[in-house]
């Protein structure tokens, strides 16, 4: 267990397939370690886990689980109190003895952290018009307090019983992020919400953003086979819904041209005085690990930070250094020292505050560029490393030259007049039209017509007697297995 650590800290991967080696004097042998050399596809492997192992004084977890094809996979996570298990599986025995088994919405975000995103947009709309809706949050988020005066019981803490509680009486979760950012922990080996979100056919994905950045379907980010891929997916034009159809085995009837609902509030604030910048990469594991090599992820944000307390032009301007989400966590517990010597340096807050108050976005690949443009944003694309990052994400990226809707920056020492540049000028016609091909949902609207498509959905079978015969079937049967 200590040289599975100790390969997570070198190369970040938290999933390791487990191979079986054959040692020979002239070759060595390697062979898939899977519970069956024949497997075939079964949604079981889902899941199948083992139980977690606590790695002393790592601060982490271990498990073992099955890939989609049978494969046996070791898999580091963060330690979880024991007592949140408990409340589970009582909130699990309590909603099959529920009366009224009435059936909830439930809306979240990315590892349920936050509430900034097209899921709390549409969870706003779907409270005010008297919906059985939840929002789920964790409880650290710095406006929970807030949130929870302002929603009541239709909010309520990640990992809570009455979170447990509403997640296995949902007929439909809706969120920014695949539906696995619903669990416990982000790499979990929870059997009880894994088994409701694969019996629930209303899975819908709001999108964490545009995927018209890098080629996420190359890396099967959507594949149809993974057992709890979403059942509906949004998207925010037709140039990204043709994406969709020639990448998944997703149908047109399973794709809601509607416009992400936060988009409504980047384009409400389009005329708004901007004057501040923002410096935000995108999500870069291949070079995340035990050292920070020149060039990487890291050591262009310490680039970046010498380069505005150097130049005068940053003295009197506001600058938002964000880190992504899982850069932070890596950096916290890989290189402790450096993030505490730079902490102060980091945006602390929710990023749509910083992307909306911002006159120049820098990013590369990262689908914040789309938000940032439709609020009033000029962009500047910093991709220095772009073939690099091609090699790694498997696949050219979608958005190219061509389509590009801002400046491109291919050495860091260029960036710097591009910057100023952008900050003084307003956004191109060119950038505009270019824009306007990839994201054709910018009227204001894109929460009520989402919200209205979704419930289409949700209550297209809602008083079917058949269905309602057959999920009172299901609930009996678990009643007795109990």
């Amino acid at each position: 267990m200590k040289e599975i650590y100790q390969h997570y800290v070198k190369t970040s991967e938290i999933n390791t397939p487990i191979f079986i080696k054959l040692s020979h004097a002239d070759h060595n042998y390697w062979y898939n370690f899977k519970s069956d050399s024949n497997h075939i596809y079964d949604k079981n492997h889902y899941l199948y886990n083992t139980r977690s192992y606590r790695l002393g004084q790592m601060n982490s977890e271990l498990f073992i689980r099955k890939s989609i094809t049978g494969q046996y996979v070791i898999v580091l996570t963060s330690i979880m109190a024991k007592n949140i298990i408990i409340k589970e599986r009582f909130a699990y025995l309590i909603s099959l003895f529920s009366l009224n088994k009435k059936k909830y919405d439930i809306y979240f975000e990315k590892f349920s952290a936050g509430a900034s995103e097209s899921a709390f947009e549409l969870f706003k709309y779907a409270f005010k018009m008297g919906d059985s809706c939840v929002y789920i949050l964790e409880k650290g988020h710095p406006e929970y307090q807030n949130l929870k005066q302002q929603y009541g019981r239709a909010l309520v803490e990640k990992n809570s019983f009455l979170a447990f509680y509403h997640i296995f009486l949902a007929r439909s979760f809706q969120s920014s992020d695949l539906v696995g950012h619903i669990q416990r922990r982000l790499y979990d080996n929870d059997y009880l919400i894994k088994k409701k979100v694969l019996s629930t056919d209303k899975k819908i994905m709001l999108q964490h953003g545009p995927c018209m950045a890098t080629n996420i379907f190359e890396r099967g980010y959507f594949n149809r086979k993974v057992p709890i891929a979403p059942d509906y997916m949004l998207v925010n034009s037709d140039f990204e819904k043709n994406l969709f159809l020639n990448n998944t085995g997703y149908t047109e009837k399973e794709l809601m041209v509607t416009g992400l609902p936060n988009i409504d509030l980047y384009v409400k604030e389009q005329q708004s005085e901007k004057n501040q910048i923002t410096f935000m990469l995108t999500w870069r594991p291949w070079d995340l690990t035990g050292s920070i090599e020149v060039g990487s992820y890291l050591d262009r944000y310490f680039s970046f930070l010498e380069l505005i307390r150097k130049e005068k032009f940053y003295k009197d301007k506001k600058i938002n250094v964000i880190l992504h989400p899982k850069s932070r966590i890596i950096l916290q517990e890989q290189f402790p020292d450096i993030y505490e010597k730079y902490e102060e340096s980091f945006y602390i807050g929710d990023i749509k505050d910083a992307l909306l108050s911002s006159k120049v976005v820098i990013s590369d690949y990262s689908s914040i560029t789309f938000y940032a443009f439709a609020g009033g944003s000029n962009i500047i694309f910093y991709w220095e490393d772009k073939a690099l990052a091609e090699v790694e994400y498997g696949a050219p990226n979608i958005l190219q030259k061509e389509i590009a809707f801002g400046g491109i920056v291919e050495k860091f020492n260029d960036l710097h007049s591009e910057i100023v540049y952008s900050y003084n000028n307003p956004q191109s016609p060119f950038h505009t039209a270019q824009f306007s091909k990839l994201m054709e949902c910018t009227s204001g609207h894109n929460t009520k017509n989402t919200y209205d498509y979704i419930q289409n959905i949700i209550f297209q079978n809602e008083h079917n007697p058949l269905e309602e015969e057959s999920e009172f079937t299901i609930s009996e049967k678990q009643s007795s297995a109990s």
